[in-house]
């Protein structure tokens, strides 16, 4: 995905698998993160079809475990070849244990003709940002889903999960910060959430 001049010289860690599936586990810069998620597609006659994404991460860091427990949702409604969202594309989470955060984000204003995706993270005094990326490095169009995300704080991008690559790529603040474990709690839950489908 393109980054933003903040970021250019911010290095990259690159986290998770290929294919990596329902469930499983990975590290990130050494620290273990254990995952369970789904997706849920309920269809009435092919009209009227509801998708559900639950998603469960522990990120096991020195601050201790961090348990997030999170829900995509989306409503369409099709007719033939057209589908129109009734319910647009949410995503809400909630931790616990080292951190005690919250995340809602979903589509909201269109832009390039995409239906783009922007929220917040919060965790007591500190809000991110968060906005969809829907323009790859180099790229004349943007796509019209995410191929990553950012998180903003005062206006200014200091966070990105790229999802352009097929192993998430993220670039945060220092990770024993508390601005870089908050980028390190919103990159997870965006990379292994699947979509409602």
């Amino acid at each position: 995905m393109a980054q933003p001049a903040s970021l250019v010289t911010v290095p990259e860690e690159s986290f998770g698998k290929p294919g990596w599936g329902r469930r499983g586990e990975f590290e990130l810069a050494g620290q273990r993160v254990r995952y369970d998620r789904g997706a849920d597609r309920l269809s009435l006659f092919d009209v009227l079809t509801a998708g559900r994404a639950p998603l469960r991460y522990t990120w096991s860091s020195p601050a201790g475990d961090s348990e997030a427990d999170c829900t995509a949702r989306q409503t369409e409604v099709a007719a033939g070849v057209l589908a129109l969202s009734t319910k647009p594309w949410t995503l809400n989470c909630r931790w616990r244990g080292a951190s005690d955060a919250t995340l809602q984000i979903g589509e909201g204003r269109v832009q390039w003709g995409q239906a783009t995706r922007e929220g917040s993270y919060q965790r007591g005094d500190l809000t991110l940002a968060l906005r969809s990326v829907h323009r790859l490095e180099g790229a004349a169009f943007a796509t019209a889903t995410p191929v990553g995300y950012e998180m903003l704080r005062d206006g200014q991008v200091i966070g990105s999960v790229d999802l352009s690559r097929g192993v998430p790529r993220l670039r945060r603040p220092e990770a024993n910060t508390p601005l870089g474990r908050a980028v390190t709690e919103a990159a997870l839950a965006l990379a292994l959430v699947w979509e409602p489908s």
